[in-house]
């Protein structure tokens, strides 16, 4: 009888501490879930809805870098935006928008004290921007974008993610951009490692035509012709004839270039200027007369794949200023042909193009093209 009271006792008190625990649980819970809806009410609505691209992946505390304290926020915060200004544009002759990878700091630090001296002091001709991806899946490197970005005032941050299935997008975004907040005249995108003559250009500008114009180097081969994406001057009408195409139907390509050539093939009216004084290929650091070339400016505009030194080099060098001025040559000397056909190309450069509209990604990845200075895409 006493054993089986000393039973009972003994599961009661189990019995009781069960409970307790089980009841302490589920206040606690109860507590923090009445308690979160008050820290959402406090966050504005775009935090809400990050993209998954920004997390930075997890990592333990000993390897978080010191500069990694500034949050996924405040890189939404710094994207651009296309809302149209309207009078509130600035005029200028010239926008230049540097299609840049995050991740290249030097070659931005080579073109600031280089040829983009010449984009300071002069606000009624040219406005000279850098543009990047700012969704950035690094934790570092997305805050030191952000850091150089807010030092320096020059960087702007597409809503893009990297890679190089993104290069038509990339300068759809940019033209979007630049028709809403400037009244250009002519817009230039360029790579990062050209360089350029801005002072010559600037002086031969107001000499060309007004619209209609496509101005860059071309390739003429395989019975087509293209413009290369590494250098292309439009006039605005260009552009504008770009953003009005019908949204459903718009075509996007992994490259800028035959992307940009599609959508030229159903402009009736256009002048093609092929620019003989812009060196393309093999890249000037890998040109031996370019690491001894005085006064560059004189006999080029621009030179592509201008690599650390080599950058230096030409901008000690480069005589920059007003020039002599000839016409545009015939296109037909150059090429017989302005027609374009994507399917001509190899297997490296051909790609389908699909509707912009879906967001396509040809499978391409997001890892950063490292181009000609490594030996990709020779």
């Amino acid at each position: 009888m006493v054993y089986n009271k000393r039973r009972v006792v003994i599961v009661a008190l189990i019995f009781a501490s069960a409970w307790s625990w089980m009841a302490f649980v589920y206040f606690t819970i109860t507590f923090h879930n009445q308690e979160r809806p008050s820290e959402l009410q406090n966050t504005p609505a775009w935090a809400n809805t990050t993209p998954i691209v920004l997390m930075a992946p997890v990592k333990n505390q000993t390897e978080i870098n010191d500069t990694d304290d500034l949050d996924i926020n405040e890189t939404l915060h710094q994207l651009i935006d296309f809302k149209d200004l309207g009078r509130n544009k600035r005029a200028v002759l010239l926008l230049i928008i540097v299609t840049t990878a995050p991740a290249r700091f030097e070659r931005r630090q080579a073109i600031r004290e280089t040829w983009w001296k010449h984009c300071s002091g002069n606000q009624a001709q040219v406005e000279c921007v850098f543009m990047t991806d700012g969704f950035i899946t690094d934790g570092i490197q997305r805050n030191l974008i952000l850091k150089e970005k807010n030092k320096y005032k020059d960087i702007k941050l597409q809503p893009l993610k990297g890679g190089r299935g993104q290069f038509g997008f990339r300068f759809l975004n940019q033209i979007k951009w630049a028709a809403a907040k400037f009244n250009f005249q002519y817009l230039l995108r360029i790579d990062d490692d050209y360089f350029l003559c801005p002072k010559r250009l600037l002086f031969e500008l107001p000499l060309r035509p007004k619209q209609n114009l496509v101005w860059g180097f071309f390739h003429c081969q395989a019975g087509i012709t293209w413009l290369d994406e590494a250098f292309m001057i439009f006039s605005e009408d260009i552009i504008q004839k770009f953003l009005g195409q019908n949204e459903s139907s718009m075509l996007c390509h992994p490259h800028a270039d035959q992307q940009v050539m599609l959508w030229l093939s159903s402009i009736l009216n256009k002048t093609y200027f092929h620019d003989t004084r812009l060196h393309h290929q093999p890249p000037a650091s890998h040109v031996p007369r370019f690491s001894n070339i005085s006064n560059v400016c004189d006999s080029h505009l621009g030179a592509h794949g201008a690599y650390g030194k080599t950058m230096y080099y030409l901008g000690l060098r480069a005589n920059d200023n007003a020039k002599d001025v000839s016409a545009i040559p015939d296109f037909a000397r150059f090429c017989k042909t302005t027609k374009f056909d994507y399917r001509v190309f190899n297997p490296m450069w051909k790609y389908e193009p699909q509707p912009c509209k879906d967001n396509p990604t040809w499978n391409l990845g997001d890892e950063m093209w490292f181009g000609k200075e490594v030996g990709q895409g020779l």
